[in-house]
């Protein structure tokens, strides 16, 4: 009865919640941590387990999805550079062979077989590789399922959607699968594109995506079924007119496309989606002006209205989701902060604030986790300080909320006056010396120094006329562009004389001087070298490396107003862009990878198939599905030109596929026609915001400023900078601005605490 009593106590142990091994403290600290880390992340949750062992699986999980993005550019690299299944992949099959030896077709020259004329690795060490990495993508579903299943299933909280893990782990069998179907059978066709594709689908930018998608593709169909029923009702007026005309134009029959209602119908699709509407209209207009009226109608209707009522309502309807979105996640933001805050008061029992101790403690339990930034404590110092103004040593839940604020910042200190003022301070204070670093100080000496830029992009336009002209370079430009980049390396070492070192590296653009000022150098120096050694071909490299001043030239144009703005703009909306782009490379890998099972080495030039198709005609044959390199060319096209019929065309001629063209009619509606038209829509409402900013002075975190008081009396100097993702950033700002002003609203405002819009700016 004793033992039994023991085993009991032993397993009670085993599954009650370490409140007796941890303090509540510790606790409370713990989960307020993973609370404000989800609340970053877009993610609300009710309430999360007592037990510290899940906080470290949720370390173990943050850890692997790391190892898990990793394992996705692995995977994509991989896809690229393969040997594709129709080529020889039982010959070398752990050794690398020439991809032209390795990609041929019997009877066909190797000239005919136009590759990306990338390496391929060995069939052999890529199903190595590719196991490796399911192996990798796998243990991370597992761990999420396990941190589930294990915790949060007693809670009754959905924290990781098994049947999205569920998907995944069956996306992993598939692979490894068709990765023991492959060594055994060598087959011409594999189904590890359709795993990959799997792996990307699970990434949260693109599952969000997916809703948004989900949201606008009910206004999106509406308008996509009056297209398709006025193609239809033109087609059929078309083919009644034009079915039974006989007589030739420019060697063509009058009714070319319309002789069918299934030739007319593609003829009327491809008017309508392509600018090719010339080519399909001409021969009826040429035999009869008439008809003309008939496509102008049809133009107007289908060009012009419903193809921008498509993008018209993406636009409108994506605007609208982003908006709601917008909100729902700031709400869940401020929530989670406020949860966040209360849940460490209630754990160290400090009432309504937050002391000193308790927020490093935070911080430091904060810092654990994998997915977030680490915050080294002396930032965290930084930052509290610059919180608590009234130097209290504790701070309130709006405080918090302010520290939040700016937790993505990055804090550095560094001496502003170069060593020459302590070793050599004679100097230092000498009456010349101090007019050379007030010219520093000022910006004279860079308005200087961009004249004598002016005057050596003067020097590289005329050296530029000499080389097109082939015209020998006198041996004064041949000094002179040596001189310059002795001139930008003295340019260096003054501002190195006036500022230390570190103080100069803060900023990027001193960076840039930095680097580009001593290639150019190295550029001179051999090219001076080469040309007394008389070796043309490593002059000519020569030449390419001097494009650096131009780089350098173009570097002034930030002092443009308006460069700035559209330059700032361009990289938010890139920046901002990271998620849909995503989506679209998705569809685009997809796509690229089917074809190249479909229709790898199908496309060459003596096929007898390609006799009179456009395809042949034009020269396209660079254009093919030999590879994922070739492949993704055409998909591209095809993106940018919305619907390319040359391709489905000669397809359709030379597949043994019944119907595969139809592959193209697919990546039209749901690439060109949903995805890609989200990307136009998602910039236009990214500029429209960005454009509201232009002529408003930049907000900063203004209570930043007092602690770089405090640090330039000591002889420092405060830099500080956003780093991490500005989307949370940049959310966390929306909110914060919306919460004071709620706050302000119901006279609850709080007095002198500036919020942080650094906008990745650096300061110093």
């Amino acid at each position: 009865r004793g033992e039994r009593t023991v085993l009991v106590l032993v397993r009670m142990s085993k599954i009650t919640p370490l409140l007796n091994k941890h303090d509540k403290r510790t606790i409370g600290i713990a989960k307020a941590a993973w609370k404000l880390e989800d609340a970053l992340n877009d993610r609300l949750v009710d309430s999360y387990p007592s037990d510290l062992n899940a906080r470290d699986l949720h370390f173990q999980c943050a850890q692997a999805n790391k190892e898990y993005s990793n394992a996705l550019l692995a995977m994509i690299f991989l896809t690229i550079v393969e040997t594709p299944a129709w080529c020889d992949n039982t010959s070398n099959f752990f050794s690398y062979m020439d991809p032209d030896k390795r990609c041929t077709i019997p009877g066909v020259s190797q000239d005919e077989i136009l590759l990306s004329n990338l390496p391929y690795i060995a069939p052999g060490w890529g199903i190595v590789v590719e196991v490796v990495l399911v192996f990798i993508i796998a243990r991370k579903l597992l761990l999420e399922r396990k941190l589930q299943i294990r915790y949060f299933d007693k809670l009754s909280i959905e924290y990781n959607n098994l049947s999205v893990i569920s998907f995944g782990l069956f996306c992993c069998v598939l692979e490894l699968l068709d990765c023991g179907i492959f060594v055994i059978v060598r087959p011409r066709f594999r189904f590890a594109f359709l795993a990959r594709t799997g792996y990307l689908l699970l990434l949260p930018a693109v599952r969000r995506l997916a809703h948004c998608i989900s949201a606008v593709i009910g206004e999106f169909l509406s308008i996509a079924a009056f297209y398709a029923g006025t193609i239809v009702f033109f087609a059929w007026i078309a083919v009644v007119m034009f079915d039974d005309m006989e007589g030739l134009v420019n060697g063509e029959p009058v009714n070319k496309g319309f002789d069918s209602f299934r030739t007319t119908l593609n003829t009327m699709f491809i008017a309508g989606s392509t600018d090719e509407f010339v080519e399909c209209f001409l021969p009826t207009y040429t035999a009869h002006r008439a008809s003309g009226l008939l496509w102008l109608v049809f133009l107007i209707i289908v060009q012009v209205l419903l193809l921008n009522l498509v993008l018209d309502t993406l636009v409108a309807a994506y605007t609208r989701y982003a908006e709601a979105t917008e909100e729902s996640n700031s709400k869940e933001a401020v929530e989670g902060i406020k949860e966040a805050f209360k849940t460490v008061s209630e754990a160290s029992n400090e009432g309504d604030g937050m002391t000193r101790d308790t927020f490093l403690e935070f911080v430091r339990e904060l810092s654990k986790s994998p997915a977030m930034r680490k915050i080294p404590e002396q930032n965290a110092e930084i930052v509290f300080r610059a919180v608590d103004k009234d130097g209290s040593g504790a701070i309130d839940w709006l405080e918090f909320f302010n520290i939040c604020g700016v937790i993505q910042y990055d804090f550095w200190t560094t001496k502003e006056d170069s060593l020459v003022k302590e070793h050599l301070p004679a100097l230092w204070n000498s009456a010349p010396f101090g007019t050379l670093k007030d010219y520093v100080r000022t910006g004279s000496f860079d308005t200087f120094m961009n004249w004598v830029l002016m005057v050596n992009l003067v020097l590289v336009i005329c050296e530029s006329v000499y080389d097109l002209n082939d015209w020998p370079e006198t041996t004064a430009m041949e000094n002179l562009e040596l001189s310059f980049s002795l001139v930008y390396v003295t340019e260096v070492g003054i501002k190195l004389c006036v500022w230390d070192f570190w103080f100069y590296w803060s900023l990027r653009s001193n960076q840039f001087d930095f680097i580009t000022t001593w290639m150019l150098l190295a550029s001179s120096v051999l090219d001076e070298l080469v040309s007394a050694n008389g070796a043309t071909n490593a002059k000519r490299y020569m030449n390419i490396l001097r494009l650096l001043r131009l780089l350098r030239v173009l570097k002034q144009l930030k002092g443009v107003k308006k460069v700035q703005m559209m330059v700032e703009t361009i990289i938010n909306i890139v920046c901002a862009s990271k998620n849909i782009m995503t989506l679209l490379g998705v569809v685009t890998f997809f796509f690229s990878t089917l074809s190249v099972q479909l229709w790898g080495g199908m496309l060459y030039k003596s096929n007898p198939r390609l006799e009179e198709t456009e395809y042949s005609e034009k020269g396209l044959f660079v254009l093919n599905f030999n590879d994922f390199g070739t492949a993704f060319g055409v998909w591209v096209v095809s993106l940018l030109c919305e619907y390319v019929p040359v391709f489905p065309d000669v397809i359709s001629k030379t597949s043994n596929i019944p119907g595969s063209w139809l592959v193209f009619l697919l990546f039209y509606i749901g690439g060109v026609s949903i995805v890609f038209e989200l990307v136009k829509a998602f910039t236009i409402e990214a500029f429209l915001e960005l454009h509201k900013k232009w002529g408003h002075p930049e907000e900063e975190f203004e209570t930043l400023k007092d602690i770089e008081k405090c640090f330039a009396e000591s002889g420092l100097h405060l830099h500080s900078r956003v780093v991490g993702d500005m989307g949370v950033h940049e959310k966390i700002m929306k909110a914060l601005e919306e919460l004071e002003e709620k706050c302000a609203e119901e006279g609850h405002g709080h007095h002198g605490h500036g919020n942080g819009h650094g906008h990745g700016r650096e300061h110093g």
